[in-house]
């Protein structure tokens, strides 16, 4: 799931700047209920609890200046860059594998006599007429690519040379033999468990925190940065910086992946367009979905979450309360795909209601996939409104909803899409 990533603080409180000797012991605990009811008891020095206040690191002279408009270097709303670059990236993303998908199949067309009078009303071959050409293609290919390895590799001894060329044998037969509902999660996961290795080299973490690491405020703003900060928008979708983190959602991608491929797969309710590949459509969906999903969490923390905080730093006494540090606190980066996850999960039990999902951690429960996306959105909106931090719940709510949106209409906007840039859909066979 798209999980914040927690701040690293003094000691075990949640409450940035406070020393160890503002503890009341080595290892007692307030809740900030009790920290807030204890202050108003203490009349000649004010303390938070028995936390002495700290005074923040920002004059007055330039919070005042921020709320009259100048430059101070203070937090600033960040809403129509990362909306521009959204929509010019994801729309730029989408119309492109419109074309690419429409290329590839006039490159199969024509190969398999489209247009030919012997078709008989027919004037392209149907996408499983494509899809047979396309196996056997591939199978050649692999054969005449290992008629050929043993003299190319000529120079290994026996030893090296035979598990090599079983290897390959074994990846190819995967390949020819796996359905695209599969490879294409599976080619995203991989792709996924590369980033995720990448977190894990100490020398790279400064630059992997800067690209896969999304920060929907930046507190020393700047227009270069905040362009350079919409980047992350998409680089975070694929990011995991954790064992747990990456495998479930490598786990539900695959599940749910295959599941939304085979729905993207099938004919709209308007005529359609052949298709010699449907990934292009798969990885379009879900590039779309994880923008959306991270453009609203973004502008969620933008319009309500960092208000709340500059008012706060705003208060005449200058101090860390707790409603400053709470709305610091959850202004939080967030990086993982779940918000795609949550889309193509979405997609899926719209398009297949009377199928069932399982508990991973209890694999022989079953329940109805109708039931369970509801509980999970139901999860979410209560994280949400008890401002819960662990996970990101408006990136998973936004991504529930462009599943629930795409189903409606996302295969009729994929037809239009593609034939706005030369998609034939005259005579076609769908079988």
């Amino acid at each position: 799931m798209t999980a914040h990533m927690m701040q690293s603080l003094p000691l075990t409180t949640r409450c940035p700047g406070v020393s160890r000797q503002c503890l009341p012991g080595p290892s007692s605990f307030r809740s900030r209920r009790e920290i807030s009811t204890q202050s108003l008891r203490q009349a000649p020095r004010h303390y938070l609890g028995r936390i002495t206040p700290k005074r923040i690191a920002v004059p007055r002279s330039a919070i005042e200046a921020g709320s009259a408009g100048a430059d101070t270097g203070l937090p600033r709303r960040s809403i129509w860059r990362p909306i521009v670059f959204s929509l010019a990236f994801g729309g730029g993303g989408y119309v492109l594998a419109a074309i690419y998908t429409n290329l590839e199949t006039q490159k199969w067309a024509e190969k398999l006599g489209g247009g030919s009078w012997w078709r008989k009303g027919r004037d392209q071959p149907s996408d499983r007429e494509i899809n047979r050409a396309k196996q056997l293609e591939g199978a050649k290919s692999a054969q005449k690519t290992l008629n050929t390895l043993p003299t190319t590799l000529s120079f290994l001894p026996n030893l090296v040379l035979i598990p090599i060329l079983r290897l390959y044998v074994v990846s190819s037969e995967f390949y020819l033999n796996t359905p695209s509902s599969q490879l294409a999660p599976l080619g995203l996961i991989g792709f996924m468990g590369t980033v995720f290795l990448a977190w894990k080299v100490k020398r790279w973490e400064p630059w992997m925190r800067k690209w896969w690491l999304h920060r929907p405020v930046l507190f020393t703003p700047s227009t270069r940065r905040e362009w350079a900060n919409c980047v992350t928008l998409v680089t975070s979708t694929l990011s995991h910086q954790s064992l747990p983190h990456y495998a479930f959602n490598s786990f539900a991608l695959f599940s749910f992946g295959s599941a939304a491929f085979a729905y993207l797969s099938s004919p709209p309710s308007l005529p359609a367009v052949p298709s010699a590949t449907h990934t292009p459509h798969f990885f379009a969906f879900l590039l779309t979905a994880g923008l959306f999903s991270s453009l609203s969490s973004h502008l969620w923390t933008n319009i309500f979450r960092l208000p709340r905080l500059l008012r706060a730093l705003a208060h005449p006494a200058r101090i860390s309360s707790p409603q400053a540090l709470a709305n610091h606190q959850a202004i939080l980066p967030s990086l993982g795909a779940s918000g795609a996850i949550y889309a193509a999960l979405t997609m899926t039990a719209c398009a297949y209601p009377e199928s069932s999902v399982g508990i991973i951690f209890i694999p022989f429960i079953k329940l109805p996939i109708g039931l369970g996306v509801a509980g999970m959105v139901g999860l979410d909106l209560l994280g949400l409104i008890r401002g819960w931090r662990l996970f990101d719940h408006v990136a998973h709510l936004s991504g529930a909803l462009f599943g629930f949106a795409y189903h409606a209409c996302g295969r009729e906007a994929w037809a239009w899409t593609r034939k706005q840039f030369g998609g034939q859909p005259k005579n076609i066979g769908y079988i």
